[in-house]
């Protein structure tokens, strides 16, 4: 039998027991500098901001487009008052940063252009209205009306 400190409690410096982190022979740590937050590319954040102004004005003329044939709403009415929400809506409520300024104000551009396109083409957009009946009509093969 062993004698000794390691007798009691085994090898006191097995590779299980060290951090993983610790290296032999060194005894003090360099302490690094903070490194600097990337610097921010224009180019990245235009892209990203009229990716997302175009997505949400996608989905608002989708959303007026349903209103229109739904309720007869005209097509313009409701691209301009969704929009002009969700764009009031992104400038209050979202990040206060540059690429936060540039999706609101993408979607202010696309608000002022996609309303006035609308409503210069408005007696040329014609939706008809769903009109549902609440009893169906039973339909008989061979039979004509008349």
């Amino acid at each position: 039998m062993a004698s000794g400190p390691d007798a009691v409690a085994g090898k006191r410096f097995t590779v299980r027991g060290r951090d993983l982190r610790w290296k032999e022979g060194r005894a003090k740590t360099k302490r690094s500098r903070p490194k600097a937050p990337p610097k921010p590319n224009l180019t990245l954040d235009l892209g990203v901001a009229a990716v997302a102004s175009f997505l949400a004005a996608g989905v608002v003329f989708c959303l007026a487009f349903i209103l229109s044939g739904s309720h007869g709403v005209p097509l313009y009415l409701g691209y301009t008052a969704i929009l002009g929400g969700v764009g009031i809506a992104s400038y209050a409520m979202g990040p206060r940063d540059r690429g936060g300024r540039m999706i609101a104000s993408g979607i202010g551009v696309l608000w002022l252009i996609g309303s006035a396109v609308l409503f210069a083409a408005r007696a040329d957009i014609v939706i008809p209205v769903h009109r549902h009946t609440t009893v169906a009509q039973p339909v008989i093969a061979g039979k004509a009306k008349g």
